[in-house]
């Protein structure tokens, strides 16, 4: 029986958002989960040899460099959008305009950067000093003074470096070339890898970190400008390409996206510097990072699903097409929040087993574990907006992502004061935690006008669910953790992790299938596009309602 064309072309949207869903996805789990773990495996590595202190000083020094970034007003913002633009249009000139105007704004900025900075790392130390002389801890040692001085302005240097590749490396993600780009990553982490064991095991403590580093940025750049050519062999890369009109553009799309760098910078990597301000110790900076990057790693799996987004929807919405872009949005959220919920649930129920597999017998990880708990759970405020920040970018609409930030800003700095004046060090995180939520709330209800899906709509698609489905593995985690907080060791607290994920999955499963939260379309993506289907019990989870 043949389909009507309102049929097929309903066939058609859904394939092509699996298609496009599907295979960026999977290039980018394969890519982004190796570099999670390897960086997981590597902070294990590092924290022993260099000390807290030393990773905490480490820690700040990511912060500032943070901050600087803040001087290119957004520019970078906007090459994938503009990128995947014009490719979809067959538009090489402005391709070659987009890169050519990238590079020479941030040639420019990054001579300017140091040349300023430089001069000024000594009397910024002096300022941190000075605000609390009593608990300036490490600054009065002239070999961690001399860290702390060369980090931060050998930091400058490969960060005015590395942004000039940034419109290179726009050209895998605007063409959604995202297995090119993670093979890159791939072999980067490798060399980050091999790089920090050996100049570690050499002797140069903390400032190996940045040697390590610097290796990793010079094949970065040299790989990103040598696939950006093979990808777009018609790109130029000449003065005569750099266009004022360009600059423009990429100035008015950026500028609206600095709010929400900022609001992101202030969301995860502020809370050190607070913690450095408040209690001028380097050392619970350091127990500080730990549970954060626990948890910021535990962020990117779900994060994998959002970053195949911008440049389909940027397609998408140069086509005009509507549809799409909702049937993205929708899809995208569930699947996000199908993944993101029971990890944050799994996280916050079993962190100090956790990190006592993952740090082994590392000073205060009760501090760490706590930390980690409160940022899962604001993380997954985070994340679950990602698919309609990715399609507002998407759309060129990054003002709705900018008033979020503001909201997520005012109400981080505002309820950090309160929060760390009345309960102290743990107000920091939790701060943090509830600003996320009170901008995920605004974001989502912006959305409504743009893609035609409402809060409560998304709500109940994409969260109701899943919340339901990760209480009693939740329950079954915390217990466990509570129970075992004495175990030490690295195998012992790892196979109660094991036991803990193994009992947590097989109760997620069974009361997600139970649920109206998984319809047929759901069923056939994962069994037949994902081919998860050759999985032994699978057919007997589907079929089971």
């Amino acid at each position: 029986m043949r389909r009507s064309r309102g049929q097929r072309d309903e066939g058609g949207v859904a394939t092509s958002v699996r298609r496009t869903i599907t295979r960026n996805t999977a290039f980018n789990t394969l890519g982004r989960l190796w570099e999670a773990a390897a960086n997981l495996v590597l902070t294990a590595y590092i924290v022993p040899r260099v000390g807290l202190a030393a990773w905490g000083l480490w820690a700040l020094v990511s912060v500032f460099t943070s901050y600087v970034a803040l001087l290119d007003f957004g520019i970078g913002s906007g090459f994938a959008k503009y990128i995947a633009e014009h490719a979809a249009r067959d538009e090489e000139h402005e391709m070659s305009s987009v890169v050519s105007t990238g590079l020479c704004f941030y040639l420019l900025l990054g001579v300017v950067v140091v040349a300023v900075g430089w001069p000024c790392i000594d009397p910024l130390i002096a300022l941190f000093a000075r605000l609390h002389p009593a608990r300036a801890q490490g600054l009065d040692h002239t070999a961690f003074l001399a860290d702390v001085r060369f980090l931060l302005r050998w930091g400058l240097v490969l960060f005015a470096v590395s942004n000039c590749v940034a419109a290179f490396t726009a050209i895998q993600i605007g063409l959604q070339r995202m297995g090119i780009t993670n093979v890159v990553a791939f072999v980067a982490s490798i060399i980050k890898v091999v790089a920090t064991v050996a100049f570690l095991e050499g002797g140069h403590g903390v400032r190996g970190l940045l040697f390590a580093n610097a290796a990793v940025m010079a094949f970065f750049a040299a790989a990103s400008v040598a696939i950006a050519f093979r990808l777009a062999p018609s790109l130029r890369v000449r003065p005569g390409c750099v266009k004022r009109e360009t600059m423009r553009r990429l100035f008015s799309y950026g500028w609206r996206t600095q709010v929400s760098r900022l609001s992101n910078i202030l969301t995860f990597q502020t809370d050190r510097a607070i913690v450095a301000l408040v209690y001028m110790q380097f050392g619970l900076v350091g127990v500080y990072r730990i549970g954060e990057e626990f948890a910021g790693k535990m962020r990117q799996a779900p994060a994998l699903l959002l970053s195949a987004i911008i440049p389909a929807a940027s397609d998408l919405d140069a086509r005009g097409d509507e549809e799409r872009l909702r049937r993205l949005y929708l899809l995208s959220s569930k699947y996000v929040c199908a993944l993101t919920i029971p990890l944050v649930a799994f996280c916050a129920g079993s962190a100090g087993a956790l990190l006592r597999t993952w740090m082994g017998t590392v000073p205060h990880l009760d501090v760490s574990a706590w930390v980690l708990r409160v940022l899962a759970v604001g993380y997954l405020a985070n994340v679950i907006p990602g698919a309609a920040a990715s399609i507002a970018l998407g759309k060129g609409r990054p003002d709705v992502q900018m008033k979020a930030g503001i909201i997520a800003m005012v109400s981080n700095l505002l309820l950090t004061v309160a929060l760390v004046l009345s309960i102290g060090f743990y107000g920091i995180p939790l701060a943090t935690a509830l600003s996320m939520f009170l901008s995920c709330a605004w974001f989502l209800a912006a959305m409504r006008p743009l893609v035609g899906v409402g809060l409560t709509e998304l709500v109940r698609v994409s969260v109701l669910w899943p919340a339901v489905a990760s209480l009693p593995g939740l329950a079954v985690c915390a217990a466990g953790d509570w129970l075992a907080a004495d175990l030490v060791g690295r195998w012992p607290n790892g196979a109660l992790v094991a036991v803990c994920a193994v009992a947590f999955a097989a109760m997620y499963l069974a009361v997600i299938r139970c649920t109206s939260f998984l319809d047929a379309f759901d069923l056939d993506f994962l069994g037949n596009t994902l081919r998860l289907k050759r999985l032994p019990g699978f057919r007997a989870w589907a079929g089971h309602k």
